[in-house]
């Protein structure tokens, strides 16, 4: 090879290293681009469930500090605290199930606003001992029943009951938080329980065949949801954009990675990660924003209203309650609802993964 051969090859592949290093430059993406900037410092309070995954493994995984964002998970024992941390202004975003939203709606909150489901979720028990005579439902009649009133687990026992002949009146309600139901029931101050996990888990552990066992949910699934307050979505639209670009991430892993996420969620909660696996197959853990979920709320409502749980009578259109833009923005094709008039679904040049094109 002659010196001229030699000298034409390191000119191009000066150029070539020229052109790579402008490409990469001028073309990084968003993603790349949030290192530069200062991390949005975000705060979401959320149910302690094996439903929080997409947020827990989004927070493990480094999603959402690869799209600039420097997230505080809180973790809470039942929906209720966190829509109170939420109206405290000690949140930005809530994750709790469409109950609650139902419930708050019903009773009067004209600024809460729901964002996206982050999943559809089967995990409510009902736990009942044997040694009060309960080998099956309906053997609940006059039993006191512990449960955490306000929370998805209230509908359920209702369904429950209703699927077996029983009223909520033939039952004893006991109101308690999911932590305090394992004692509960362990020392006899209630019969049975409506709960999800962590709770079941340690009522088996402790007590095992001295349980009967039904799955609560009849096949209905609910909705876990992540809101937030008009104001705050209003002033904060690129965030949360970044936001769901790191939970899609999530959602992919997920999808990907089935026994690795289990494994982050068994070591978050400290169980076995047999003990859920069971309710992971029968849930979808995800992004979406369809009509099931209107469909489910609808029912609460109809539900909470029936049995005089609210004042209000009359049904809410609860499609006054959704924002769906910037979730719509990010991966448009989990949105399948009615749009209102002038919401578009992606906004100009970016794609599924909010990214340029």
């Amino acid at each position: 090879m002659n010196k001229l051969t030699k000298a034409g090859l390191a000119a191009v592949s000066l150029l070539l290293v020229i052109a790579l290093y402008f490409w990469q430059a001028g073309f990084r993406s968003p993603k790349i681009l949030a290192f530069v900037a200062p991390l949005e410092k975000l705060t979401i309070g959320a149910v302690l469930t094996p439903a929080a995954n997409l947020l827990v493994i989004t927070q493990e995984k480094g999603y959402f500090r690869d799209n600039g964002l420097e997230v505080s998970l809180k973790f809470f024992p039942a929906g209720p605290f966190v829509v109170e941390q939420l109206r405290a202004g000690q949140i930005d975003l809530a994750n709790f199930s469409d109950f609650v939203l139902s419930s708050e709606i019903l009773k009067g909150a004209p600024s809460l606003r729901c964002l996206a489901a982050i999943g559809a979720v089967d995990m409510n028990q009902m736990l009942a001992r044997k040694d009060r005579g309960i080998l099956q439902p309906a053997d609940l009649k006059g039993k006191r029943i512990g449960v955490a009133r306000g929370t998805i687990a209230e509908f359920f026992l209702g369904s429950f009951l209703t699927f077996h002949d029983l009223r909520l009146s033939e039952v004893q309600i006991i109101d308690l938080i999911p932590p305090d139901l394992p004692a509960a029931l362990a020392d006899g101050r209630v019969d049975a329980i409506m709960a999800w996990e962590p709770a079941t888990y340690e009522i088996l552990r402790q007590m095992g065949e001295k349980i009967s066992r039904w799955r609560g949910q009849t096949e209905q699934k609910f909705f876990m949801i992540l809101a937030s307050t008009d104001e705050f979505i209003k002033a904060n639209s690129e965030v949360l954009e970044r936001l769901f670009r790191a939970l899609y991430q999530a959602e992919t892993f997920i999808k990907n990675n089935q026994d690795e996420s289990q494994a982050i969620i068994a070591k978050w909660l400290k169980i076995d990660p047999d003990v859920f696996k069971a309710d992971w197959r029968k849930s979808e853990y995800g992004l979406s924003f369809n009509q099931g979920l209107v469909i489910s709320m609808e029912d609460q409502a109809r539900w909470m209203i029936r049995n005089k749980l609210v004042q209000q009578i009359k049904m809410p259109d609860f499609l006054n309650y959704f924002q769906v833009e910037p979730l719509a923005r990010v991966v448009p094709k989990a949105v399948q609802i009615i749009i209102p008039k002038g919401v578009s679904l992606a906004a100009p040049g970016q794609s599924e993964s909010g990214k340029e094109r």
